[in-house]
């Protein structure tokens, strides 16, 4: 493979490095200790009517039953346009939400006492299967 490289405003008339040998590939510009390796990167605000990041302090099985619900409510929002897609829908919605009506009665009884939980469980539909 060949890269070339367009360098503006150089007219060529610079003597070779002598790391520049044809084919050779150039050694990577490391920062001085004094530099930082990477810049301080801020989390970005959050955007108005987005979903919010995952708790990751949620107990695993509350974030791994919101992930499969998700998927669920996803897939019964879908249209069946067409047979195949009316078949993968129906496959995906019996992969997906299964369970997932008795599995959200059991996560608010568990959790009754945990309000971090209860919100995060608290606006999905009691039933979708």
């Amino acid at each position: 493979m060949t890269v070339a490289l367009l360098l503006t405003g150089c007219d060529g008339a610079h003597a070779p490095m002598p790391s520049e040998k044809a084919g050779a590939v150039p050694t990577p510009v490391r920062p001085s200790p004094a530099e930082p390796a990477s810049p301080v990167v801020e989390p970005l605000p959050a955007t108005p009517g987005a979903e919010p990041a995952p708790d990751a302090s949620l107990p695993s099985e509350v974030a791994a039953f919101r992930e499969r619900r998700d998927e669920c409510d996803h897939f019964r929002g879908e249209d069946p346009y067409d047979e195949e897609r009316a078949a993968f829908l129906s496959e995906a919605l019996t992969r997906t939400c299964t369970g997932t009506d008795a599995a959200l009665k059991a996560l608010r009884a568990r959790y009754a006492g945990d309000p971090r939980v209860l919100a995060a469980l608290a606006d999905y539909e009691d039933e979708a299967e």
